[in-house]
């Protein structure tokens, strides 16, 4: 079943403006009547439960970039969306093979010390930090 999501105004203006660039990054959103839209599918590794939200996240931050956006900077905050709802949460089980592989995809990337929005990924600690952090100094 879709998830039925009622916008705000200015959500609503902002989805006719991005609705094509929705459609390329995974997204099938449907009008479903004046201020309501049906989505139908959601990109890959997005859980339903996280679909309203990223939508509704995607639709603030064009919105809050106002008309002006650029087509690279939608481009960019759609996808830096999309990807921190898929990332890897606090106490997510993963695997061994599944931890390498994102570490060696990590290391691969143009800056692996950060997520897309800003957020550190790696944290360095010298070992005075590690001691006074477990009371050993």
């Amino acid at each position: 079943m879709p998830i039925i999501l009622e916008l705000k105004p200015e959500q609503q203006v902002t989805y006719q403006t991005i609705a094509d660039e929705l459609v390329a990054n995974g997204f099938e959103v449907d009008p479903f009547g004046q201020r309501t839209v049906a989505i139908k599918t959601a990109p890959a590794e997005i859980t339903p439960d996280e679909v309203e939200k990223l939508m509704l996240e995607i639709l603030d931050d064009v919105n809050q970039e106002g008309p002006t956006v650029s087509l690279d900077v939608l481009r960019g905050r759609i996808a830096a969306s999309i990807s921190c709802h898929a990332a890897v949460k606090v106490n997510m089980a993963l695997e061994r093979s599944k931890m390498e592989w994102l570490l060696d995809a990590l290391a691969r990337t143009d800056c692996p010390m950060t997520c897309p929005h800003g957020r550190p990924t790696v944290l360095r600690y010298g070992m005075k930090d590690l001691m006074k952090a477990f009371k050993r100094i």
